[in-house]
């Protein structure tokens, strides 16, 4: 006998909100409203791996952006371009998840909390106004500016995501944000160097795509 589930009279069955107003909804509160969105992140129990879905469009983007700048600028060949774009995309869930893992292996040192699952999630909503600032790289008056705007509030996310749910000592959760990002940065560095030698474009820049 099948078992079906018939709510209660006078109360309407709610219906869960689409993958993409889910994305759409986070985007909007990291951006506009980031401590109260870091309190909704901080009661949810989203799997670690279910932060991919959050991650891959960005990640996609980038990608593509790569692959379009290249191609069309630079005037790279097209098995560069592919190679290019190929990294950026691996980076981008590779990245992230090697900044959880710093932030979770910081954790002791700086008194706060270890958890790695709350670490991925701090890695991966933080970097939403980089990716963001992505869709601007066709716009060379803009581009850089935002960049460096989404920068630094990629950083002030950071810190209100790691107060709030690996929950360091107050007098020390600057310096474990300052950490983590400088080890963000190094991250790239070492990413665009190697992406540029593999793909043979050590002659470009890939600054205003990668940085």
């Amino acid at each position: 006998m099948a078992l079906t589930y018939a709510p209660p009279a006078g109360i309407e069955p709610k219906t869960p909100p689409s993958r993409t107003s889910a994305l759409l909804s986070r985007i909007k509160g990291m951006l506009l409203a980031p401590k109260a969105e870091w309190s909704i992140v901080a009661r949810e129990s989203t799997p670690t791996v279910s932060l991919l879905g959050y991650v891959m469009p960005f990640a996609a983007l980038a990608s593509v952006l790569v692959l379009a700048y290249f191609l069309s600028t630079a005037r790279i060949p097209r098995e560069s371009g592919l190679i290019l774009a190929s990294l950026a995309f691996g980076f981008e869930l590779v990245g992230v998840y090697a900044v959880a893992i710093i932030i979770n292996a910081l954790a002791s040192f700086f008194g706060a909390v270890p958890d790695q699952r709350k670490a991925c999630m701090i890695a991966v909503y933080a970097f939403t106004p980089v990716w963001i600032a992505t869709l601007f790289i066709p716009i060379p008056a803009w581009s850089l500016p935002l960049k460096l705007l989404a920068g630094a509030y990629h950083s002030y996310l950071l810190y209100l995501g790691l107060q709030v749910l690996m929950q360091p000592p107050r007098d020390r959760a600057v310096g474990y944000a300052a950490t983590v990002v400088l080890c963000s940065v190094f991250l790239r560095i070492v990413f665009m160097l190697v992406s540029s030698g593999l793909a043979g474009t050590d002659h470009l820049s890939p600054c205003h795509v990668f940085g």
